[in-house]
């Protein structure tokens, strides 16, 4: 979710037999809403929220240590979905008689995560990001120290989420 999408949220607060609304946005929709209106909602809790925060701040974190030939050619708002195409984290949807592909990226799905599950996806990400990003670019003594101080700023990160 978008910190633009995260403003537009309707908090609503389950109080025994039903849900009352928690937030501005919830209480302008009840107020237009008519009796046996029916309403769906996606389900989002906060946990989906402080993970994807989190984990994009540590890949942000990551970025600022890619070479400047890098930046320039894949942009910080692209780095995430850079990551997912590089990793194969993407389902072919179409291929073209061209031998062109339509791709769709696969969700992380951090809200159907536990905080323990989440510390162990990133526990995942982290070497081969080192080995297939970092390690592209870096190599002995430099590679090492970047190493070091992105695992020691993944538990700030992961610090934070308790």
């Amino acid at each position: 979710m978008k910190d633009t999408e995260f403003n537009k949220r309707i908090d609503l607060v389950f109080v025994g037999g039903g849900f009352v609304a928690a937030n501005e946005k919830a209480e302008d929709l009840i107020e237009n809403c008519v009796n046996g209106e029916i309403l769906s909602f996606i389900e989002c809790t906060q946990r989906d929220i402080n993970f994807h925060r989190c984990y994009m701040s540590l890949l942000n974190y990551i970025y600022e240590y890619m070479p400047k030939k890098f930046k320039e050619s894949v942009p910080n708002k692209y780095f995430y979905e850079w990551l997912k195409h590089l990793r194969g984290h993407y389902d072919i949807v179409f291929e073209f008689n061209d031998g062109t592909k339509m791709i769709k990226y696969k969700s992380i799905a951090f809200g159907n995560m536990s905080q323990v599950r989440f510390k162990e996806y990133v526990k995942e990400q982290l070497p081969w990001i080192y080995e297939n990003v970092i390690g592209k670019y870096f190599k002995g003594d430099i590679y090492d120290n970047i190493i070091t101080t992105i695992e020691n700023e993944y538990e700030k990160f992961m610090n934070r989420l308790n």
